[in-house]
């Protein structure tokens, strides 16, 4: 077992915390003061090969998937309770790897993603199946749609939220039966390795959790390999496509969760300023989150007003290491992707857009990857910068008439779905032009969603739904029972 404190190494295959056969290790850098901290195991195909060869034995031979649910749940709830018990910990691996300022890392990253955790175990631990009207016969018959594990589930999960969205993946996919290999991001591995050490103390059988990293080939070896029965997958939509045409070939279900470049419709009788409030929740994660709101459609009467009140917002934001308890906004999370980021707003000006605030690296001490929060203005929908995710702390205002159906029409010209919000104070006008808006979550005059609330997209933003009930489904297969009397 791993001291209390010390940073998870180990990867967990059937049952055993181990290290790669070849003993290579993956760096892992603080994005806040750009340097390795410490290293991890780095598995390759042979530990890709181990964990599926493990997770394809448990589901085959069980007990796992022909245990009682409730059994399974008690287990799960049993991990659960290590988790919360771990809080630190993990909270501490969101701060250092990713860059979350540890306040909202610990309240938004580590303990809200416990209620979708504890949530959707208890609805798999109340069964998916559905009976059926009897047939009267004669013979007289019942029948069920039944829900049955789909089999080995490879879960391949990102840097940006990597607690939450490794435990959206886990309590669904084991909770109905399934086994299950799990890589995170070689970016932020910690909270994986973490969740494995604890499935081992939670008493999980051998092979029902194995948990390993690896960059692109691992991730290629379980997305291919012919023992795996489904892909569970968030990430760019570019890699989607890919993994979707992988597991095409072999007829793999797979749920992705991909990209977004949601709209904001603002109407001309909007609140401006509980509007701003909520497009501002983007600056929590330095806009590297798929659902945040990055594109503002502003009516031509309130433009100006918006724009000064983004400035004055973002003028209050402060800017710093995200072991800072005073910090507002971290870092984003490699040199590379700050580059990225600069690349795209220069290219942004040259194409017409103005910035309005932002846009510049600000004088944080040491070698972080600091970018000051970013408005754009000037920004057409035709623009690149409208129409490609940038992923980091920029977001766009994009002026329209007023006329509700040209801002609807706005928000649909995109290749992305998965969010978006109107606001208005014509509450029936707002639901009636959220129901046009393609998007997988449409919310008016709000920001939030409960537990229950099914999570993904239309168009390049994916396919499938994760959490609540539709979330849990995802991870079964649909039968039909039916029996005669005697």
């Amino acid at each position: 077992m791993t001291a209390v404190g010390t940073p998870p190494r180990d990867l967990l295959i059937d049952g055993e915390l181990v290290g790669p056969s070849d003993g290579a290790t993956l760096p892992v850098v603080d994005p806040s003061i750009g340097e390795v901290v410490r290293e991890v195991w780095l598995g390759g195909p042979a530990e890709a090969e181990a964990a599926i060869a493990a997770s394809r034995r448990a589901f085959d031979e069980g007990p796992w998937p022909h245990l009682p649910v409730a059994e399974r749940a008690a287990a799960l709830h049993r991990l659960g309770d290590l988790i919360e018990a771990d809080t630190g910990r993990f909270t501490d691996l969101v701060a250092t790897e990713v860059g979350t300022p540890r306040l909202i890392a610990e309240a938004g990253q580590v303990r809200r993603p416990m209620d979708h955790y504890r949530d959707m175990i208890d609805r798999g631990a109340r069964g998916l199946d559905r009976e059926l009207a009897d047939l009267p016969g004669p013979p007289r018959s019942r029948q069920i749609i039944a829900r049955e594990p789909r089999g080995v589930v490879s879960a391949i999960t990102p840097w940006n939220a990597p607690h939450l969205l490794n435990l959206w993946k886990v309590a669904p996919g084991l909770v109905t039966g399934n086994t299950m290999v799990l890589k995170p991001s070689p970016e932020a591995p910690g909270c994986a390795l973490l969740l494995g050490e604890l499935a081992l103390e939670a008493g999980l059988p051998a092979g029902v959790l194995n948990v390993i990293t690896g960059g692109g080939e691992v991730g290629r070896l379980m997305v291919g390999d012919p023992r795996v029965d489904m892909i569970a997958f968030t990430g760019s939509s570019g890699v989607g496509r890919g993994i979707a045409a992988t597991a095409g070939g072999s007829l793999k279900h797979a749920l992705l969760e991909l990209g977004g470049k949601s709209a904001l419709l603002a109407l001309p009788d909007a609140d401006v300023p509980s509007m701003v409030a909520a497009a501002m929740r983007f600056v929590t994660l330095a806009g590297q989150g798929c659902g945040l709101l990055t594109r503002i459609l502003v009516p031509d009467s309130l433009h100006d007003r918006v724009v000064a009140a983004f400035v004055a917002a973002l003028g209050k934001v402060r800017v710093g290491s995200a072991h800072d308890p005073q910090t507002m906004m971290g870092p984003v999370i490699s040199a590379g992707e700050l580059g990225r980021i600069e690349a795209s707003l220069a290219d942004a000006v040259h194409e017409g857009a103005s910035i309005a605030f932002g846009g510049k690296r600000p004088d944080v001490p040491g070698n972080g990857y600091f970018l000051e929060p970013t408005l754009l203005v000037d920004v057409r929908n035709d623009m690149t910068v409208a129409r490609e995710e940038i992923f980091g702390p920029v977001i766009s205002v994009i002026r329209y008439s007023g006329d509700p159906d040209e801002g609807v029409a706005l928000a649909n010209d995109s290749e992305y779905g998965l969010v978006g919000a109107v606001w208005t104070r014509d509450v029936d006008l707002g639901v009636r032009l959220a129901r046009r808006i393609r998007a997988g979550q449409v919310r008016v005059n709000a920001t939030a969603s409960t537990t229950e609330g099914p999570f993904g997209g239309y168009k390049q933003s994916g396919v499938g739904r994760e959490c609540g009930d539709l979330g849990v489904a995802e991870y079964t297969e649909i039968k039909y029972l039916g029996w005669g009397d005697a």
